[in-house]
């Protein structure tokens, strides 16, 4: 087609051809209407991630949906992103572009235990996620649409990876033909609702409505925000934790106190807990507030993690250990969002304290003499300034400067928190923390501190999990 001597370097800037470039793909109004659909389904993903990051018991899918939440919030961020970018306000982005699809969504949010959840969303929801994606790329015009273009394709090379994480996962959940029948028998329902409403993009036929299996979403949906555990966790109601006082005892040598730290780090799941129940709760915010929490509910997830390959690579069972969810279980179940939120900065900006903060942590670790642990606690330090400045960012229209901010959250955290109080009468509260130092340090504790917690009553304490 080019009639320009070609000199041998690729024209167009590498992007496509020129037979490809003249060809015309969709239309502004199309591509507009197609990308209000997927955002509409990236944003319900998010919610879903959201309302069954407490139920859902297994560690692992807890820790597949914080990651999932916050790629499902990036986009849709670059997906309003780009929708603002082409000419077509009003955006109507928080909009219901199809209330089939609505339909396909919330019963996808009545799944009942973790294969359903597993199933409907990685066999269903985002292979046909996917698939709209490379349709959309397929269609749209490679070099005039490149922006649209280079969004999808980051977007589909992640969508495979949560889609490959979910098969692997479903097949280890399938243990036998009970699971199996389930998972079939979710999967169609939810496929039923899929062609219902013309797949994701709207466009393939549709099953008729009189053929489209009963609804589950026949109420409106209520989160459930007690956090649930597996039984490798432990007694989850054992609010006996020292591991914040440890590693914080002058008094205690450094191979202990970095112990401490690293449980302290692996316990930090119970703030990912405790986050999807703010996001959940919360409405009426810009689309970039909910993208933060996401960030930070993912970055608390990786902290998690942290710790949880600290004791991989040192050889520790942690499932012979109580993990408690006792901080995100009250602030789920006895504080409002905003109180949640605020309680969560405070403990974010207590940390920027180079005293008991994360200068401290990070110091703690190489004193101790383990790079790991140091390399962890480096990018801990960095994730938690990010996270205070977004705090800041989101609760000062709300509560004013931050030292109105500290006060509300401190008037939050001291008062009573029945929900603990309740499971703790009900649970025995065993100290196991000399028992964790002999299995692991193969010796005696060498701190005495936090022996009196047989529950966690005062604010330092529950603030920081």
């Amino acid at each position: 087609m080019n009639t320009i001597p070609s000199i041998g370097i690729p024209p167009l800037a590498g992007i496509t051809t020129y037979e490809r470039a003249a060809q015309p793909g969709l239309s502004v109004e199309e591509n507009v209407e197609l990308m209000r659909r997927l955002n509409y389904v990236e944003t319900r993903l998010y919610e879903l991630s959201a309302a069954f990051l407490n139920p859902t018991p297994e560690w692992e899918v807890k820790c597949a949906l914080s990651l999932h939440l916050y790629l499902d919030g990036e986009h849709s961020q670059s997906l309003r992103t780009r929708v603002a970018e082409l000419r077509k306000p009003p955006l109507c982005l928080d909009r219901v572009p199809d209330p089939t699809l609505q339909a396909l969504m919330d019963e996808a949010l009545r799944a009942q235990d973790t294969v359903e959840l597993v199933a409907g969303v990685y066999g269903v929801i985002r292979p046909a996620l996917l698939a709209a994606y490379r349709w959309h790329m397929e269609q749209t015009n490679p070099l005039f649409d490149h922006p649209t273009v280079r969004i999808m394709k980051q977007s589909a090379e992640e969508e495979e990876q949560m889609i490959a994480w979910g098969q692997a996962a479903l097949e280890a959940l399938l243990a036998d033909e009970d699971a199996r029948a389930r998972a079939d028998a979710w999967t169609a329902h939810l496929r039923a609702y899929l062609r219902a409403a013309g797949g994701i993009r709207g466009c393939d036929e549709r099953l008729p409505a009189e053929s489209v299996p009963a609804p589950r979403a026949t109420d409106p949906f209520v989160p459930d925000l007690d956090p649930r555990r597996d039984w490798r966790s432990g007694d989850v109601h054992n609010f006996h934790y020292r591991a914040n006082d440890v590693y914080l005892d002058p008094e205690a040598d450094y191979e202990e106190r970095l112990l401490a730290l690293m449980f302290k780090g692996f316990h930090e799941m119970d703030v990912p807990e405790m986050m999807a129940s703010i996001v959940l709760q919360t409405r009426g915010k810009p689309w970039e507030y909910y993208r933060d929490q996401g960030r930070q509910l993912w970055d608390e997830a990786r902290h998690a993690m942290m710790g949880e390959v600290w004791f991989a690579k040192s050889g520790v069972d942690w499932s012979r250990y109580p993990n408690h969810v006792g901080w995100a279980m009250h602030l789920n179940l006895d504080r409002e969002p905003l109180e949640r939120h605020a309680i969560l900065y405070y403990i974010e900006q207590s940390l920027m304290d180079g005293k008991i903060g994360k200068k401290l942590e990070w110091e703690i670790a190489r004193s101790a003499g383990d790079l790991l642990a140091t390399y962890f606690q480096d990018y801990d330090w960095a994730d938690e300034v990010l996270h205070a400045r977004s705090g800041r960012r989101w609760l000062k229209p709300d509560l004013g400067d931050v030292k109105r901010i500290m006060a509300f959250a401190r008037e939050a955290a001291a008062r009573p928190s029945p929900a603990m109080e309740s499971r703790a009468r009900s649970t025995p509260q065993v100290d196991w923390w000399p028992r964790f130092v002999r299995d692991v340090l193969r010796r005696e504790s060498s701190s005495r501190s936090g022996t009196a917690h047989a529950i966690v009553p005062d604010f330092e304490t529950i603030a920081s999990g």
